[in-house]
């Protein structure tokens, strides 16, 4: 999978509409062979070999984003306003793994004082899942890695308790990418409208008119 090629043709897709205004590409220097190994030995997770060739040959993040101009913002329905992709360095992925690992103590502590459905979620899926891609609000998808699916991370499933926590984007990362790309990497409010039992269901009446920039 070549995630280059793939980023710049959905770029290509977009910038067909008028009505959208894109940034450009971010990039930065590769990681080194040691600096990856010396992550996933903390992590102690071997990241997918797609996304570990782009770290190592490419860059160590990658990141580009769209949206619509403001007085068109329904132009393709309700949801499909914004997207992009921001994913994560190895050295982020680390760091917001560790702050996870902080909550999970927090949240062991908070249900020993009382039961909470949140937190509990927290607990149990938290210490499994490696944060790739990150979003604004600070949700994120992550690697599941007990079966390598990604999955939905609510920043603050403690807070209200789960609603999309844990929604299924995809299998695994590559599944992830060329679904998502051929919806322009777009962001949406409630993933579970634009999913099935697979992950996105690019053909989910959510993403109908705004599909029709990738036909």
């Amino acid at each position: 999978m070549e995630l280059v090629k793939i980023v710049n043709h959905v770029r290509q897709k977009l910038s067909q509409s008028e009505l959208i205004q894109m940034s450009e590409v971010s990039y930065d220097k590769p990681v080194s062979q040691e600096e990856i190994i010396e992550i996933e030995t903390n992590l102690s997770f071997r990241f997918p070999e797609s996304l570990r060739s782009f770290y190592l040959n490419e860059s160590s993040m990658l990141h580009f984003s769209w949206r619509l101009h403001n007085d068109v913002e329904d132009h393709f329905g309700e949801e499909c306003r914004y997207g992009g992709l921001d994913l994560n360095s190895p050295t982020q992925i680390k760091a917001a793994y560790e702050e996870m690992k902080e909550m999970i103590e927090d949240g062991k502590s908070e249900l020993e004082e009382e039961y909470d459905e949140g937190w509990e979620a927290l607990v149990k899926d938290w210490s499994y899942w490696i944060p790739i891609i990150s979003f604004q609000n600070g949700d994120a998808f992550c690697i599941d890695t007990r079966n390598e699916a990604i999955v939905y991370l609510e920043h603050d499933v403690m807070d209200g308790g789960p609603t999309i926590h844990g929604t299924i984007l995809s299998l695994n990362f590559d599944d992830l990418i060329q679904k998502w790309s051929r919806i322009g990497f777009v962001e949406i409010y409630d993933w579970t409208e634009g999913v099935d039992e697979k992950g996105i269901n690019i053909s989910s009446p959510i993403f109908n008119q705004f599909n029709s920039l990738f036909k």
